[in-house]
């Protein structure tokens, strides 16, 4: 999942952050996972922990658009999760 923003780069830069999903609950550590729940907005077939300890960057090459969406409360909820992971 893309948690990256849009102005943290400059244009042109080749990478983007992610956090990775899993549907395993046992590799969610509650204070570092969000939970995503299927929602017709979302394209989620099954609820989903989005596990913020595990932020990285990938290259853009590899990022498909999709038609999947979270909400903006869930995504500054990921971004507070990733602030707490590495300690800022």
């Amino acid at each position: 999942m893309v948690v990256e923003d849009d102005e943290l780069f400059p244009g042109g830069y080749p990478n983007t952050l992610v956090v990775p999903l899993t549907r395993d609950e046992g590799l969610a550590y509650p204070a570092f996972a969000e939970r995503i729940d299927p929602t017709d907005g979302n394209g989620a077939e099954a609820t989903s922990w989005a596990l913020t300890h595990h932020v990285t960057s990938v290259s853009l090459k590899r990022v498909q658009e999709t038609s999947s969406r979270i909400t903006a409360g869930q995504l500054a909820s990921l971004r507070r999760r990733i602030a707490l992971a590495l300690g800022l």
